[in-house]
């Protein structure tokens, strides 16, 4: 790692550094796409993919109600209103088909699914029918890094976006990436990302050309030195794996131990490797779910019951201005214990427990 911080260094430490571009095809072999681009944030990445596929003020973007609130706000941050899309049952993370047609009638420019806690619970055919409708499918895949499917993501969706925060599993500190096999919408990344200048391909490279303020843009690139980091982990992408696989049997075990009756929340038959990022068991009841994570938490883990009460997007205060009421989430987060499996490090959480 330290040869990729000297590197880095060497370059300025800009967004433009070659280690970045290293960091950018490490992303895009990991996942599968054609072209990676690194931006400041998992914030900046959705931004940019949704001012990439079209998204403008005053439209509508489809997302769903058990994203975490960064992802309305990031259509927000462009003009644009979140409607929020509920899942398609109690246990599922996944868009309901009715709310992606309902979402359609209205006229929405983007539709945006989450993977929550690593969890891909996505009907093919209702991604499917989106973009056959002209509507683009931006996946928050922030807390999905490692997410793969039996059949191929990048034909369910336009872009996949990465937040590389340091409490996510592919760590830059700070950091995001879009990745996409559409080399229109790669440009138009670049181009915001890089104060608006045009972008350049060669083969699956692109660099910025052109003037600044050719086109609209800012400045939203990743600092080079926390991509340095990450770039160290992408390429050793099995032992962050096997690392993050040894925490969920460790999070298994912990709450099997606490005898409660739970069952893990679902995921797509097609589903071949978990985003890794957490673990997510739904309760009886509301009152089953307090009693659980209190006890977890007690362990001096992350998972408690006042930090970790979850809801629907929509209800952050600056979000309820988005009237929405979506049954199905409801149920689910109210039933929900919900943790990163990085927060199952503590020494006080595995006493006495064999992972």
């Amino acid at each position: 790692m330290m040869g990729e911080l000297q590197r880095a260094l060497a370059d300025g430490g800009t967004g433009n550094a070659e280690v970045v571009r290293d960091l950018e095809r490490g992303l895009a072999q990991l996942t599968g796409a054609d072209y990676g681009l690194c931006v400041s944030s998992g914030t900046t990445a959705l931004i940019s993919a949704l001012w990439a596929v079209g998204v403008r003020p005053g439209d509508q973007v489809g997302v769903s109600a058990l994203g975490p609130s960064m992802t309305a706000l990031a259509v927000t941050a462009i003009g644009a209103r979140p409607l929020f899309l509920d899942c398609a049952s109690p246990t599922s993370f996944g868009i309901a088909a009715e709310a992606a047609a309902a979402a359609l009638r209205a006229g929405v420019k983007a539709v945006v699914p989450v993977p929550m806690w690593g969890y891909w619970d996505e009907d093919p055919q209702v991604l499917r029918a989106l973009r056959a409708a002209g509507v683009p499918v931006v996946v928050d895949a922030a807390q999905a890094p490692f997410l793969r499917l039996r059949e191929d993501l990048f034909e369910l969706a336009d872009v996949v976006c990465l937040s590389l925060h340091g409490r996510k599993p592919l760590k830059a500190g700070e950091g995001g990436a879009c990745l996409t096999r559409d080399a229109r919408i790669a440009q138009e990344i670049l181009t915001l990302r890089n104060f608006g200048q045009s972008a350049a391909i060669t083969g699956h490279r692109l660099d910025p050309a052109g003037p600044f303020a050719g086109r609209f843009g800012l400045n939203f690139k990743i600092n080079a030195l926390g991509a340095a980091w990450c770039l160290s982990q992408v390429a050793d992408a099995d032992a962050v794996r096997t690392r993050l696989q040894a925490l969920r049997d460790t999070a298994l075990a912990v709450l099997a131990d606490r005898g409660a009756e739970w069952a893990e929340a679902d995921q797509a038959p097609g589903v071949a490797e978990h985003g890794r990022y957490g673990l997510v068991v739904l309760c009886p009841s509301p009152a089953d779910a307090r009693a659980l994570a209190d006890a977890v938490g007690g362990d001096g883990t992350e998972v408690d019951s006042r930090r970790y009460r979850y809801g629907p997007a929509y209800r952050a205060p600056f979000l309820a201005q988005y009237t929405t009421h979506c049954p199905r989430a409801e149920e689910l987060t109210a039933r929900a214990v919900a943790c990163r499996l990085e927060a199952f490090t503590s020494s006080t959480a595995t006493e006495g427990v064999t992972a």
